[in-house]
């Protein structure tokens, strides 16, 4: 079997060290497209961040696009957050518990994205495809057991709970909600999303 194609300094494309190289690289991406939207996604920023070499970021991701649309990949999907045993409460709790861990950056990230809309509609187009659409298709299972169950209300649906999730952050960005950190998150986003989605008899769990 052929080795893998050298990519500098010894570093083989598809090894430990390349993949490390590659996440953190992604991760820095993430971080400064938050902070300092698009134009702040720059080889030179990221690299610096990430501890390499500006020529090591763009053997990773050539263009600009490429290196923002990674770090975009680097937000939760929300994937297995709320499957699991117990009741539904349970599985919501567990699931904020999991994203308490994760440090809030959908919104400037949507933000970020938004704002070039018009010249980089690839980057709303990531959001979407990579992190919006994964996020409501987790939530449609939790939803289906729960409306099986009878404790989730009927009028309740994937779509309205992602929603219902993305308007929680927007209200924390914007400092209408205190969302606080750790158990305390966790915490008060559990009373603030349950009682819209529990059926009544179902409130208190």
């Amino acid at each position: 079997m052929p080795a893998s194609p050298v990519t500098g300094k010894g570093i083989r494309r598809g090894g430990k060290q390349y993949e490390a190289i590659h996440e953190a690289l992604a991760a820095s991406a993430l971080r400064a497209l938050a902070t300092d939207g698009y134009d702040g996604v720059t080889h030179a920023a990221v690299a610096e961040a990430a501890g390499v070499s500006e020529r090591t970021a763009f053997r990773h991701y050539p263009t600009k696009l490429e290196l923002a649309v990674a770090g975009i990949e680097q937000l939760p999907t929300y994937e297995g957050w709320l499957d699991g045993p117990g009741s539904c409460a349970d599985r919501l709790r567990r699931g904020l518990a999991i994203g308490a861990q994760h440090p809030e950056l959908i919104v400037p990230v949507l933000a970020a994205c938004i704002a070039q809309r018009n010249h980089e509609p690839d980057l709303l187009r990531a959001v979407r495809d990579h992190v919006l659409t994964p996020r409501t298709e987790s939530m449609r299972r939790f939803v289906e057991d729960g409306r099986r169950s009878g404790e989730l209300r009927r009028s309740v649906t994937a779509e309205s709970m992602a929603s219902l999730d993305l308007g929680i952050f927007l209200r924390s960005a914007a400092g209408t909600f205190a969302m606080g950190r750790g158990p305390a998150r966790v915490q008060r986003m559990f009373a603030e999303a349950w009682p819209l989605l529990a059926a009544p008899g179902h409130e208190g769990d």
